[in-house]
């Protein structure tokens, strides 16, 4: 079983690994494989180092999403029934976007948008950049304007903040825990702020994390107007969060080879479990390349290789050592690779994807990438 061949059963595929794993490589090349063969293909990333669009032969990606042009595609050696299509996620207009959508009515809209602590709130509150990624993805999904979406999840240091993320939107907007900043008594200022702390401790520090000052006042006035939106932001957070536990979305685990990513990549595996969103592949990215053989039958026909080259003996014993350097690397990265495999559940897909010669940014590259996985 193939890790493209989830594109045949899953409409939704999300990337999702530690920084640097090259999840945004592995998702563009998903889509196209996706749009090779015939479908409406869209990759979705959070890369603030736009390296999607390097890659699609883009000068920029469009926060909406934009069409990889058949042109372009040809001129790669790409041959694509479906369409390719890439966008990128602008944090701050994606909440912009979403408070319209949410609002009861135009002024409602404005207010919020207007609102300082809103402003805070948008781009720095814990957890902000994963569930508008979410959201954004639940938007494109309800759009049917594309028939798989590949999303590449945040570089974020802890890949779960990204499942987590609609839940603890659902509890930082419960009104339980918050109706007590509508009251005119927030007013009174210090006082109100030391007694609530000692209840709603957890709340009050995102919130002071979020504005960097207790703006009581810009806080009242932004829960004020959001109270119209409560109940449709919760109910479209568990419709988000059902999305990302349903069976037309599967999660696929970049992995690179070495013990820290491998070690990170243990650790989310098994929490997803507990979580109960099944991981469904795992991609080893960036491999070491060396033949498969006992080490001394390598070196000895590498000798042979060079004892046919018209090269001194300094150069000779120079390039054995960096072929007994080569060799024990990539060795040593499949006994990781092979112990970090050897405890996936059985129906978990792999696929290995050599380290390439060449830095990869072009639209043939991806297809190199592809026709690995």
């Amino acid at each position: 079983m193939s890790v493209a061949g989830l594109l045949s059963e899953h409409r939704v595929i999300v990337c999702v690994g530690s920084g640097g794993g090259g999840k945004t490589t592995i998702a563009a090349a998903l889509a196209l494989r996706a749009a090779a063969e015939g479908k409406r293909a869209m990759v979705l990333t959070i890369d603030p180092a736009r390296r999607l669009a390097q890659a699609l032969g883009l000068d920029t990606l469009a926060s909406g999403g934009q069409r990889v042009s058949d042109e372009a595609l040809a001129a790669a050696g790409c041959r694509v029934s479906g369409a390719l299509s890439a966008g990128m996620l602008e944090q701050k207009g994606a909440w912009d976007d979403f408070i319209r959508r949410s609002a009861a009515s135009d002024e409602i809209a404005e207010a919020i948008l207007a609102n300082e602590f809103y402003g805070h709130l948008s781009v720095s509150f814990a957890g902000s950049a994963e569930y508008m990624a979410v959201e954004e993805l639940a938007r494109i999904v309800d759009s049917e304007e594309y028939d798989v979406i590949v999303l590449d999840t945040p570089p974020t240091a802890h890949a779960l903040d990204f499942l987590l993320a609609p839940r603890r939107l659902r509890e930082f907007l419960d009104r339980s825990l918050l109706g007590w900043l509508v009251k005119p008594s927030v007013a009174a200022g210090r006082v109100a702020w030391k007694t609530a702390r000692r209840s709603l401790g957890y709340v009050l520090d995102r919130l002071e994390e979020a504005t960097g000052a207790q703006a009581l006042a810009s806080i009242a006035e932004f829960f004020v107007a959001m109270d119209s939106l409560f109940d449709g932001v919760a109910e479209r957070g568990a419709k988000v969060s059902a999305l990302l536990e349903s069976e037309q979305t599967a999660f696929v685990l970049v992995a690179g080879p070495d013990d820290r990513v491998l070690d990170e990549s243990d650790y989310l595996q098994r929490r997803m479990a507990e979580l109960g969103v099944p991981l469904r592949a795992v991609v080893g990215n960036r491999l070491a390349v060396c033949p498969r053989q006992p080490d001394t039958l390598a070196r000895a026909e590498a000798a042979v290789l060079l004892d046919g080259m018209d090269s001194g003996e300094l150069a000779r014993d120079w390039l054995l050592q960096l072929w007994d350097d080569a060799w024990r690397v990539s060795q040593g990265q499949e006994l990781r690779l092979e112990a970090f495999e050897a405890q996936l559940p059985r129906e978990v897909r792999v696929a290995r994807v050599p380290e390439m010669d060449h830095d990869l940014h072009e639209l043939s590259d991806l297809a190199m990438v592809a026709a690995e996985l």
